[in-house]
């Protein structure tokens, strides 16, 4: 197995905060990566260098084989790269249908190619009665599914995801890890920030820990869940006697 995604020395400063500093790890083909730490330890700032909507200071990022530095996000997504968001802000007055379609559009400039392409995303998500009902409307669990359908419609090589089962509750992440593991199934690869970790454990075969900017520790989710400095900086002494 080879890695799709190479993250090599990474470093990113605001001012005089280092926000993430020489960050290293692989993403492998095929594979379902957690990335996890404490709020404010760089993860959403290193999918930022990821898929081109911020610079890097230092470090390379390798996608395919290619040195992507400086890219920018439409670049990355038509290389294969997309991204999901914390707060899903779908095209309100829009219909879920468009919303979609606007993904699909990255791959056909057809409306009736992308249109017949984009239900088929929506009918895989279990959206697509919604699709003619405006995609503002829509509660939140239903919105974070539209987010996966609209990426899901570029026809993604890899998937990072931003925190998509936040503000979820259990069965409706239950339901967004259902459409995860079909992803993957599908092929694409994921990267995966997530602070649930009955979620990240349940489905992610390798996980990256960073703390204040830098890389914890890294390993399957047994030996991420059992490490001492992973414990004390992330998951609480508590965490053992809870799960």
């Amino acid at each position: 197995m080879e890695p799709l995604l190479t993250i090599d020395q990474v470093t990113r400063r605001f001012g005089g905060n280092v926000a993430v500093s020489g960050v290293s790890f692989s993403v492998m083909k095929g594979d379902i990566t957690g990335l996890i730490g404490p709020n404010g330890a760089g993860k959403t700032t290193l999918f930022n260098c990821m898929t081109g909507y911020i610079s890097l200071d230092a470090g390379t990022i390798i996608f395919e084989g290619r040195r992507i530095n400086g890219k920018r996000p439409d670049q990355m997504c038509r290389l294969g790269m997309v991204r999901t968001w914390q707060r899903v802000k779908p095209l309100g007055k829009l219909s879920v249908l468009e919303n979609v379609m606007i993904g699909a559009f990255v791959t056909t400039a057809s409306p009736k190619v992308a249109g017949k392409a984009s239900l088929e995303q929506l009918q895989a998500v279990g959206l697509d009665r919604y699709a003619d009902q405006p995609a503002g409307t829509l509660p939140i669990g239903l919105k974070k599914k539209l987010e996966l359908a609209r990426v899901m419609a570029t026809r993604p090589k890899m998937v990072l995801l931003d925190e998509i089962c936040g503000g979820l509750n259990h069965a409706e992440t239950e339901s967004v890890l259902d459409i995860v593991r079909m992803l993957r199934k599908r092929g694409v690869t994921i990267l995966f920030i997530e602070h649930d970790m009955k979620a990240v454990t349940s489905i992610c075969d390798r996980i990256v820990v960073l703390s204040s900017g830098e890389k914890l520790a890294e390993g399957t989710p047994e030996e991420i869940t059992s490490h001492p400095a992973v414990i004390e900086a992330y998951l609480g002494g508590g965490y053992h006697a809870q799960g």
